[in-house]
């Protein structure tokens, strides 16, 4: 089971930069423009607003504020959503990615307010799915001070006479106010509530009560794409020897051709892959208990950069799992063999098995783009051999389905019974 990745930060003033990475009017280094087009706006926006930045603004004017917003005040929070790079790709390849935004959608709006999330955007381009959402902090009741001044003032001598008393608040006016939303309890309680809402797609909290630091997701960027030695530094933690992991960057570029061709011999080479995996989630657990889920999902997105086929290598072992293939079928199909498969073949977009007889299952790279993979049954890409099955499956349970009344023609040329 993975974890779930939940960012909050604040934001500074208008926050258009964010709006411009968010809303892609810039093209980010980290992400891939041939997919960008998947992404997605999961809210839209009101009548004549035209991004976030506008959104934002569009809230503050609207939600009945009764004092002037200060320069240097907080407007909106920055709420970053996802999960482990694995977990999301199998939640994408299952075919629930748009349930697992819907409860996103479900969860924010619960826990802040639906009128409060103002943007919410998923991002397709980057190495694992995630939503980037925009929440104005607006909120009602007692100020947080307030309450913890009255608790120290709650003493018999404030009662002494001549003492100035002031006129309370109305609690019920609405406020902007970041620090009553971002309180430590309010923090614990969003990562507890938030795991609750994902653990039916097999993610969890991460360890309550780390002491990891907290960082802001202009700091998580900056690390993750700009300072590349400060990443190369964090991985050396994670594996606990700095020399090892640059001896094997280093080995990477310099032996590209030799890697090229462990790549065809997938039996060698998955052996110490597992060997590798197998070390590396060893050192994970053992240092999950001091770092945050999302400084995991740093790590694994850089070692996947780091061995650009393995993330597509991954892809296509999880098709092959999720359609009900064994572990060894799967790396005999790593080799490149076509194998002979009899039996029953699950399809994750329909939910439906179908049997097959002999069929020559094999391993293809594609054609327009040898880096990708398609898995192919009788020389038929595996997905359109679903989609084709499953059709002649309406086909043939349709015609079945008889009214108990025959129609009859009317004049009019229409039916009635």
């Amino acid at each position: 089971m993975g974890f779930v990745v939940l960012h909050i930060d604040k934001a500074s003033g208008n926050d258009a930069g964010m709006t411009a990475h968010i809303e892609r009017t810039i093209d980010p280094a980290n992400a891939d423009k041939e997919r960008t087009h998947l992404n997605r706006k999961l809210i839209e926006f009101p009548e004549r607003v035209d991004n976030r930045t506008q959104a934002i603004q569009h809230r503050l004017d609207t939600a009945g504020l009764t004092r002037k917003i200060g320069t240097n005040q907080v407007r909106a929070l920055r709420v970053m959503l996802s999960g482990t790079p694995e977990d999301m790709q199998r939640i994408e390849v299952a075919g629930k990615l748009d349930q697992w935004c819907e409860d996103n959608l479900d969860w924010l709006r619960k826990t802040y307010g639906a009128d409060n999330v103002v943007s919410a955007v998923l991002h397709m381009d980057e190495k694992t799915p995630h939503i980037h959402a925009t929440v104005v902090p607006i909120v009602t009741g007692e100020r947080r001070k307030a309450k913890e001044k009255k608790k120290r003032e709650d003493k018999p001598e404030q009662d002494t006479p001549g003492k100035r008393k002031y006129r309370e608040k109305n609690p019920t006016v609405v406020r902007l106010c970041a620090d009553d939303v971002m309180t430590r309890e309010n923090l614990k309680l969003f990562q507890d509530t938030y795991a609750e809402a994902m653990a039916k797609y097999g993610l969890k909290r991460g360890i309550d009560g780390s002491e990891a630091k907290h960082t802001t997701n202009q700091e998580y960027y900056r690390e993750l794409f700009v300072q590349k030695d400060e990443l190369q530094e964090y991985v050396e933690i994670l594996q606990e020897q700095k020399t090892e992991i640059n001896e094997k960057i280093r080995d990477l570029y310099d032996r590209k051709d030799e890697a090229r061709e462990r790549y065809l011999n997938m039996d060698e080479y998955n052996k110490q892959k597992e060997n590798e995996i197998s070390e590396t989630e060893s050192r994970l657990e053992q240092l999950k208990k001091d770092y945050e889920p999302y400084k995991a999902q740093e790590d694994l997105n850089l070692l996947i950069g780091l061995y650009p086929k393995l993330s597509e290598n991954l892809r296509i072992a999880q098709l092959c799992k999720g359609v009900g293939l064994a572990i060894d079928t799967i790396k005999q199909l790593f080799t490149g063999e076509e194998v002979l498969f009899s039996g029953k073949l699950h399809s994750p977009e329909h939910d439906h098995d179908f049997n097959v007889q002999n069929a020559k299952l094999q391993i293809f790279k594609e054609q327009n783009n040898p880096d990708k993979f398609r898995l192919s049954l009788n020389g038929q890409n595996i997905l359109d051999w679903f989609k084709q099955k499953y059709q002649e499956l309406k086909q043939t349970i349709i015609p079945h389905i008889k009214s108990p009344v025959k129609p009859e023609v009317g004049k009019n040329k229409g039916f009635k019974r």
